[in-house]
């Protein structure tokens, strides 16, 4: 791809017509020029509480599983894995999407913005249906390969077999946020998602501990219908924006798999892929760690820890984490198009400070509070031990984990993606998993859970540690979309 010029003429036919005194376009200017900090805040508060909101949903489904049982909370952490990995594909388009966007209308270009969009979604809905029929298909095996007994295999399908059906609106929900995010809209998402957590909260309590008595299955259903719900808002509300003309995919279908279409793909997958792949070794890892659960004492004990223990700490820690990772990749995207790369490394730094200053506390809460909040999540005498020495381990290594999350977003909205994946794949396996192993079994230290959680809080420490030093190379401000 050609640079973009500072100021390109916009050519653009009825259906991709944009305006130019829109509210994204005075989103741009203020991303790109002005206080870097006011460009962080006008980004990050929406993501902050969108997470939030989101995090509480998170936290309904395990306090539900609780009231279930262990063995339903076991479930549905082996689950969530599952769920995830069907997914990766679409996190890999939204990656992309937000890189090539972000970049584009940066550099004003707004015709490739809107075509990058269309391509963008007509990917996503071809991975939403073949992801859900994968899900069907490798569910029952993904199950029994995380070592869960027969009873948490069974409550595991009685989940997936609905929450699957959800992979299609979630994947359309997932891209259309990072086309808005993309342009400097991270209000749009925040709406989305408040009327989806509403949706998914009530559910919760009514089909699984209302009349209907559905149990776990009623935990999907809830998921489906948040989906559905975030789906058409979605679309409605794209139909709306500066992005309206990527909605009309007709052109694109109707050409098929021409030369320009190819391009497309490469463009999207190149960046995309490689986060794809460090993900898939994130979960694949954390489907390894379910094997060294089974090797505890008390594998369904260690297994409803973990789960509340990882939900918990996503909640209290890199959700917040997460929404500040996506917003300084637009803001990092936008300002590599506009040609202002110090900039752009500058609010990487301060994001890194923002992170810190929020894990610090957290980290402190996790550690001194431990047990009592173990203790709101479960009734289990084994699980609520095992789970406050989750939060005081690895309570310990969020700040790292804060520089890891924060500035592998930067990099990401920078389309470079190669070299994080690769650190992801050395550290969350070749580190994580032998370290585990080694701490926990007998054929190390035998520590039990703990010495998982010490495997867990090391290998992220690492990665932390790396990312600080790749991204004051400065290489990535070099990378080509």
């Amino acid at each position: 791809m050609s640079a973009p010029k500072d100021e390109p003429e916009i050519s653009l036919n009825s259906e991709d017509q944009v305006q130019s005194e829109s509210s994204e376009k005075n989103s741009t200017d203020l991303l790109v020029s002005g206080s870097t900090w006011a460009a962080i805040w006008h980004m990050s508060w929406p993501m902050m509480v969108q997470m939030l909101v989101i995090s509480l949903a998170s936290f309904v489904d395990i306090w539900v599983a609780g009231k279930l049982g262990s063995e339903v909370q076991a479930a549905l952490g082996i689950c969530n894995q599952i769920w995830f990995l069907m997914l990766l594909l679409t996190v890999a388009l939204s990656s992309g999407t937000m890189a090539l966007i972000s970049r584009f209308w940066g550099a004003r270009d707004y015709s490739q913005a809107v075509e990058a969009g269309r391509q963008s979604l007509i990917f996503c809905i071809i991975f939403g249906v073949l992801s859900t029929l994968a899900g069907w298909a490798a569910a029952r095996p993904l199950l029994a390969m995380a070592g869960a007994n027969a009873h948490v295999q069974e409550l595991g399908w009685q989940y997936l077999s609905i929450d699957l059906l959800s992979q299609l609106p979630f994947t359309v929900v997932w891209t259309a946020h990072s086309m808005f995010r993309a342009i400097g809209n991270s209000r749009v998402p925040l709406l989305n998602w408040f009327f989806m957590a509403v949706v998914i909260i009530g559910l919760d309590f009514f089909l699984c501990l209302g009349w209907p008595q559905l149990g776990v299955s009623g935990i999907g259903w809830a998921w489906f219908g948040g989906g559905l719900v975030g789906m058409s808002l979605n679309l409605y509300l794209l139909s709306k924006s500066d992005l309206a003309g990527s909605l009309n995919l007709w052109p694109a279908i109707k050409a098929g798999l021409t030369k320009e279409t190819k391009e497309w793909i490469w463009r999207i997958l190149k960046i995309g892929l490689p986060t794809c792949i460090q993900d898939l070794a994130w979960v694949m890892g954390n489907f390894a760690l379910f094997l060294i659960f089974a090797m505890t004492k008390d594998p369904t004990a260690c297994q409803a820890a973990w789960t509340i223990g990882f939900r918990v700490e996503e909640m209290l820690c890199t959700l917040p984490l997460h929404a500040l990772a996506t917003s300084i990749g637009t803001i990092v995207g936008q300002n590599l198009g506009a040609k202002k790369p110090e900039r752009a490394e500058a609010t990487g730094w301060q994001a890194m400070k923002i992170g810190l200053a929020i894990e610090f506390p957290t980290a402190l809460i996790m550690f001194i509070f431990a047990t009592p909040i173990a203790r709101m999540m479960s009734s289990d005498e084994n699980v609520v031990s095992c789970t406050a020495d989750y939060f005081r381990i690895v309570g310990l290594s969020e700040p790292l984990t804060a520089c890891w999350i924060v500035l592998f977003g930067a990099l990401t909205g920078a389309g470079y993606t190669k070299w994080p994946m690769w650190i992801g794949i050395i550290c969350l396996t070749v580190v994580r998993l032998p370290l585990a192993f080694l701490l926990t079994t007998k054929y190390g230290l035998n520590l039990g859970p703990p010495g998982i959680w010490l495997g867990i809080a090391a290998s992220s420490s690492v990665i932390g540690l790396l990312a600080v030093w790749r991204f004051r190379s400065g290489v990535w401000k070099t990378q080509q979309v």
